[in-house]
């Protein structure tokens, strides 16, 4: 199956969505009257006045078109160790948006709802992107989630620099090989730094992730019933990518000096016009305009570079699952809620746009792409209706959009990802830190530190 991904994630993002039942089973779920009840976790809170707005005010919007739906609020976001006590304790919200990579245990788990059957009725679910889809099912094709949002990384690039440095900013990097050249280019010709890459607290082993599915290999490999890390096996995608990093950092010294960086500062020195190139996410643009007021035309979005014949890439998001204890019309009533607050607007081109109108009326950056949920029929004409809204160039994205629909999504490692991250961060920054490191030996130990974690976790 070929994905076909265009740009979208336009939706309103105010906070995870949580539908609740008071009473977990059986006829306590519907009132005299006939409502039946559900809550939705994830309200913001009162300190952020202008999401709790729009939050209430579509949750508002909400019941008046379902009258027989009543909507109640919390404030819950998911975390790992609560959601279990939820379960444990049979106090579990009825819809909670959890990681993408948290899909597979709890559908081994039994932990959240079978909704292949509610899915089939919401709007526009034949047109659904499969691709979009895909970390929703369980190996046994059924569906146990609706995802809410969805992000692919790339590479992230300074169009003034690129020109300076006699780089076509309308022709990003596609390949390692040419990021290497470019890199070098921007580095010699500009003095600043040509490639820079995300080394501290878990982002190293993230973007070492995405480098190795760039590479067209996994992290992690799953056997007989078993998931496993894969990463130090000779000639590993994450071997490649470790060594080419090593060359971007010793032998072409386009790296810079420092190698020591978080998201934020990533983010920082980016902005500063200190860094060419970087591996990140669309919503690396937001914030390059709204926090650190750099100017929308200086910043360029590519397609991950690939390492070979293969063209895949890391994707994340959330999905929204239900409680398997929720009755079949609290299903139906939080299905219905996840499809007017997360979706309408990434298949109405009218809601889009007043979507749209009312983000940039707050401020908001319009016009970033992302990864859309529907097939072109319906996406297309949504894009279309928001990027006639959008503050910032959208040519400028164009080299993303247009190779995304040729990419495979591919999800974080999906056991133990955090901490699979946490121990490769410390073979990255080995390798950016000290030139007499190996890749292969620092991930051999890296995989060491984190086996029997990865173990545990499956028993």
């Amino acid at each position: 199956m070929r994905p076909s991904l265009r740009t979208a994630l336009t939706g309103v993002t105010a906070g995870a969505l949580v539908c609740v039942l008071a009473s977990c089973s059986g006829s306590g779920d519907t009132a005299a009257d006939g409502t039946v009840t559900i809550t939705v976790s994830g309200r913001p809170p009162a300190t952020n006045a202008a999401a709790l707005k729009t939050f209430e005010a579509r949750v508002a919007e909400f019941e008046k078109a379902n009258p027989e739906i009543e909507v109640r609020t919390n404030e819950y976001q998911y975390d790992q160790q609560s959601f279990q006590t939820k379960v444990g304790g049979g106090s579990l919200e009825t819809v909670v948006r959890v990681p993408l990579t948290e899909m597979s245990g709890l559908i081994k788990r039994r932990q959240i709802a079978d909704l292949t059957s509610d899915f089939k009725g919401l709007k526009h679910s034949e047109d659904f992107n499969d691709v979009a889809l895909g970390a929703a099912k369980g190996v046994d094709g059924k569906l146990y989630g609706i995802p809410t949002e969805e992000y692919a990384l790339g590479l992230v690039y300074n169009r003034d620099l690129f020109e300076k440095a006699g780089l076509d900013p309308d022709k990003p990097p596609t390949t390692w090989p040419e990021v290497r050249t470019a890199a070098e280019a921007i580095s010699k010709k500009t003095g600043a730094t040509g490639y820079a890459q995300m080394t501290k607290e878990n982002t190293g082993g993230w973007m070492l992730t995405a480098m190795a599915y760039s590479f067209g290999d996994s992290m992690q490999a799953e056997s007989g019933g078993k998931w496993a890390n894969t990463f130090d096996r000779p000639g590993s995608g994450a071997e490649k990518a470790l060594k080419t990093l090593k060359d971007m950092r010793w032998t072409d010294d386009t790296m810079g000096r420092n190698q020591l960086r978080n998201i934020t500062d990533m983010e920082k020195d980016f902005s500063a016009g200190k860094i060419g190139m970087t591996l990140a996410g669309p919503s690396m643009i937001g914030h390059y305009v709204q926090q650190y007021k750099g100017d929308p035309k200086t910043i360029g979005l590519g397609a991950m570079p690939v390492g070979g014949t293969d063209r895949r890439t890391l994707a994340g998001g959330t999905i929204a699952v239900i409680s398997p204890r929720a009755t079949a019309r609290q299903r139906e009533a939080a299905t219905k809620f996840i499809d007017f607050y997360y979706l309408s607007t990434k298949y109405d081109a009218t809601l889009a746009a007043k979507d749209a109108q009312a983000k940039k009326k707050d401020g908001a950056v319009i016009g970033v792409p992302g990864v859309p949920f529907y097939e072109p029929a319906v996406s297309d004409p949504v894009d279309a209706a928001v990027n006639k809204e959008a503050n910032v160039p959208v040519g400028n994205f164009a080299p993303y959009s247009a190779a995304l629909g040729d990419y495979e999504l591919v999800i974080e490692p999906p056991v133990e990802a955090q901490n699979v991250y946490k121990a490769l961060d410390t073979a990255v920054q080995a390798v950016l830190t000290r030139e007499d490191a190996d890749p292969a030996e620092q991930l051999k130990k890296a995989a060491a530190q984190v086996e029997s974690q990865v173990e545990r976790a499956q028993n």
